[in-house]
């Protein structure tokens, strides 16, 4: 009677360690695909970081201010001459009807005026 005690309580102690362990692997399982979102995560911001760095150091160049000053602003540097086009001659030669409202950028108006 106490030999089969004893093997109840061994079978009693095995059965709790092996579902001990296996909820600690189950654990250590979803802890690495966890981490491994993270991972992803970290890495897709990384690449935005870096893109919006590249784009910051584009807009706060000379060149993008100039553009930005030319293209929206219509200023104009000393010494250069500014042309205006009429809205009608414009429409007429980029062959927009009266109703659509065409906003481009001013080399691609003068793209289209010289070269039709």
């Amino acid at each position: 009677m106490v030999k089969k005690a004893a093997l109840i309580l061994i079978i009693l102690v095995i059965l709790i360690v092996a579902y001990n362990l296996i909820n600690q692997i189950r654990e250590a399982t979803q802890s690495g695909e966890r981490l491994s979102q993270a991972a992803d995560v970290v890495y897709k911001l990384e690449i935005k970081n870096k893109k919006l760095k590249e784009e910051l150091t584009a807009i706060q160049s000379l060149e993008y201010l100039e553009e930005i000053a030319r293209n929206r602003l219509g200023l104009f540097k000393k010494g250069e001459t500014v042309v205006v086009i009429p809205e009608e001659k414009l429409k007429m030669v980029l062959g927009a009807s009266s109703s659509a409202q065409v906003r481009l950028p001013n080399w691609l108006g003068w793209l289209k005026v010289f070269f039709k």
